[in-house]
């Protein structure tokens, strides 16, 4: 999913690279380019994937691509299974669009320029391929002026397990299993681990990113019984093709730093845990691995307060004036060194905290913890249940969408459980904007958001269409599933996915999120994995936690990037519209 500055509905569901096909002499001595993705024989693609063949060069091109079960391209009665033509009108029976990328191709007659990679994007709200089926495709341009060309000869893919009801978040470990244990005191957790919309890429500012993934353990040696779960301590690991792992240096866990970008990828993966550090002595013992999925943004400067809207309360940087942060000992008054300011590079979740995430959160603690931690409100998008029975007492009737009815000790509690820590707010800012001068007013750029509306799979009702979920907007008063607008169920524009730079969702809308705000005066520790609240975090209550980015209940002027209405958040209650992400110092 390499990107510039933002995401389109291309770079949501790429296929895998690799070599290149044939490129063919078009009619008029044009070269109509290869095809890049999905490649020759490719296996697991997404039901959703984009199409893509290299630009012919300068000029005006249009394009057409054809799609089909048979190699010969005539499986219906002489005629292709899809037939995707870009000089005809751009409807395509609800099959799919014609991806902007770096240009904007909408309508009929829209073309690409000589500079942007022609590509066609299957829509994920339908079921237009099968899963775990072969097909084929081909292309063909026509330059300005001229007539087409040649077909490319074919290609062939094969669809992987991603179907409609699969949001863009998509994350799955399976076949957790433990092996070769040492006399040393250590033994190997080995698992798959299988994720779609993976990618690697750099902005438009320069910067390189890439999604990671957080993996860590919990251990029980009471056949899970209640309260009997503990934090593994891993001592390294490794990964199959696709991604590099790094140990944290404190050993709560591992990070699978992806390598590619692609619409599906699927990985063994091996950790190595040191069993004997954890007073285990190694006989009957259960482990869970748990992953989530985050963003390494990288170092660099870049602009805080844009605008100078944020307001000089609670300490904030720069005393209310737009400043640009352009090293890792620009901080707040009073902050001691190694202060995350943002300069440097941090890891961030790439959504935020879902209700499935938090109810296998509580299947996991001791039950007493678990109750006082629990919201049993089923309103505005909020549904866990708790009529169950260990080890899975609590289920999300609606696992992707974002954990609300948070309180302070609630996220606190989560997010020190996973061994990672809230951001600070000028981590959240640098999140939602580019390095090296970027000053956007929105984590997509500069439009602003619309009111235009639409009915969503698997949500119910009638929500906002683009940007973000934001200003209780009737019929859709509710959180809805984190991602959803970078999840190709309708066409957008790369702005309109609302994904930052950096590919990060819902940095704006959805629910607000914790952050630390400039006025905390101690260094944020990663978390211990334990359900203690850490001394080094701001207690519950206090004013120097705050709240960024607005919620699904909110206007506009709220989630603007640099907005800091609720700088301080010093109630200690749950709300419909409040929830967390995490963060992670490397």
């Amino acid at each position: 999913m390499a990107a510039a500055a933002s995401l389109s509905a291309a770079d949501l569901f790429p296929g895998y690279g690799g070599a290149v096909g044939p490129v063919i002499q078009g009619q008029l001595g044009y070269p109509i380019g290869a095809l890049l993705q999905p490649v020759n024989g490719i296996a697991g693609v997404s039901q959703s994937p984009s199409l893509a063949v290299t630009p012919p060069g300068a000029g005006i091109m249009r394009y057409h691509f054809q799609v089909d079960t048979a190699q010969t391209m005539d499986s219906q009665g002489g005629a292709p299974l899809f037939s995707f033509d870009q000089t005809a009108a751009q409807s395509f029976s609800g099959a799919g669009m014609f991806s902007g990328q770096d240009a904007t191709v909408v309508a009929a007659g829209d073309a690409y320029n000589g500079t942007s990679t022609p590509t066609f994007v299957f829509y994920s709200s339908a079921a237009v391929l099968s899963p775990d089926a072969p097909y084929y495709w081909r292309a063909r341009a026509q330059p300005s002026g001229g007539v087409y060309g040649a077909w490319t000869s074919t290609a062939s893919f094969t669809t992987g397990r991603f179907a409609k009801q699969n949001p863009a978040n998509h994350l799955a470990i399976t076949g957790v299993n433990l092996f070769n244990p040492s006399t040393g005191g250590s033994v190997s957790v080995g698992f798959t681990i299988a994720e779609n919309n993976v990618t690697t890429g750099t902005s438009a500012g320069g910067g390189a990113y890439n999604t990671a993934d957080w993996i860590f353990v919990k251990f029980s040696t009471q056949a899970g019984a209640d309260g009997t779960w503990n934090h593994a301590t891993l001592t390294g690991g490794s990964v199959g093709a696709g991604a590099t792992l790094a140990l944290a240096a404190d050993n709560k866990g591992v990070f699978l730093n992806h390598a590619l970008s692609s619409a599906y990828w699927v990985a063994g993966a091996t950790v190595t845990w040191n069993y004997v550090a954890d007073g285990v002595v190694f006989s009957s013992v259960r482990v869970k691995v748990f992953a989530v999925s985050m963003v390494r943004v990288p170092q660099g400067s870049f602009v805080y307060n844009a605008g100078g809207i944020g307001g000089d309360l609670y300490n904030n940087y720069g005393a209310g004036s737009q400043v640009t942060v352009s090293n890792a000992s620009q901080l707040p008054s009073g902050a001691p060194a190694g202060w995350p300011n943002a300069y440097a590079s941090f890891y961030i979740g790439r959504y935020e905290v879902t209700q499935g995430q938090y109810a296998e959160f509580l299947n996991t603690i001791p039950s007493g913890s678990a109750a006082a931690l629990y919201e049993p409100t089923a309103a505005y998008g909020h549904n866990i249940t708790n009529a169950g029975v260990y080890p899975n007492k609590y289920a999300a009737v609606d696992p992707n969408a974002a954990k609300s009815y948070l309180s302070i000790s609630d996220a606190w509690s989560y997010l020190n459980w996973t061994g990672l820590r809230p951001p600070t707010e000028m981590e959240f800012e640098k999140a939602g904007r580019d390095i090296n001068g970027d000053t956007r007013t929105y984590p997509w750029g500069n439009t602003a958001p619309d009111l235009v509306t639409y009915t969503p799979p698997n949500e119910g009702g009638t929500c906002i269409k683009k940007f973000l979920n934001y200003n209780n907007t009737a019929g859709c008063t509710k959180v809805l599933d984190v991602g959803r607008y970078m999840s190709g169920d309708v066409y957008r524009t790369p702005a309109e996915t609302g994904a930052s730079p950096w590919g990060i969702a819902d940095l704006a809308g959805n629910v607000w999120e914790f952050n630390i705000n400039c006025s905390w005066a101690s260094v944020p520790l990663n978390g211990d994995g334990t359900l203690n609240l850490p001394g080094s975090w701001p207690v519950p209550g206090a004013s120097t936690v705050g709240l960024r980015g607005g919620s699904w209940i909110i206007p506009e002027a709220y989630v603007r990037v640099s907005a800091r209405y609720n700088a301080s958040w010093a109630s200690t209650n749950r709300s419909n519209n409040v929830g967390c992400r995490g963060a992670r110092t490397p």
